[in-house]
């Protein structure tokens, strides 16, 4: 990991304890991390399912602003075709298995739907939306060959919604990718990867 993404996740790290303070809530929680792609060329691709878990702050009550820092671990198939000599596809294909590990660091603004100060707890339900980046951390492909590297940021623009009750939530949304997430010799396609997430978890109130 170079010394400017080092600086920025610890810019971040700091930024989140400060904003932790801010809070109404936290929450910590983890789940289901899936990936769509996007692109031309992406026949050769296919998303495979992996997870998340991190935390997120609320700043706010009826109308509120989440920021959260989690840790995604991707995994994407990619499917190439041998070619003989003669220039004709040979029929023996390998695919090969990509596990990317990233902060994914969304900020999201949201509405519940009703307004929760007469019961902080009580049940309730809200929608969301905004902005996500992914700063990459490190990308394996086990034995293969393969010779790539992964954009360091990529930006995504989501949406979502979610419930909550006492001491649980549930949330789940879908960010679309602004930004393509590989480049480099050996394969040659570049793909813009949209993310689908569900996570569930605890929910802490904090009294100010």
């Amino acid at each position: 990991m170079n010394a400017p993404r080092k600086s920025a996740i610890l810019l971040l790290l700091i930024t989140s304890s400060l904003l932790t303070l801010q809070a109404q809530e936290v929450r910590l929680g983890g789940g289901y991390s899936g990936s769509k792609v996007d692109a031309d060329g992406s026949e050769n691709w296919k998303g495979r399912a992996g997870y998340q878990y991190g935390l997120d702050v609320l700043i706010g009550n009826r109308f509120f602003l989440k920021p959260g820092i989690y840790m995604q671990i991707r995994n994407l198939d990619y499917t190439t075709v041998g070619v003989g000599q003669d220039g004709v596809t040979n029929g023996i294909t390998t695919e090969t298995r990509i596990t990317s590990k990233a902060l994914r660091i969304p900020l999201m603004g949201g509405i519940r739907l009703m307004d929760p100060a007469a019961d902080p707890k009580g049940f309730n339900l809200y929608v969301t939306g905004g902005p996500t980046a992914l700063i990459g951390l490190s990308t394996e492909t086990g034995e293969n060959s393969l010779n790539f590297t992964t954009r360091g940021t990529q930006w995504y623009l989501g949406f979502g919604a979610g419930a909550e009750y006492r001491f649980l939530f549930l949330d789940a949304g879908y960010d679309v990718g602004m930004s393509n997430m590989f480049k480099g010799d050996g394969i040659n396609t570049n793909p813009r990867i949209n993310n689908s997430w569900i996570t569930a978890g605890l929910r802490f109130l904090l009294n100010k």
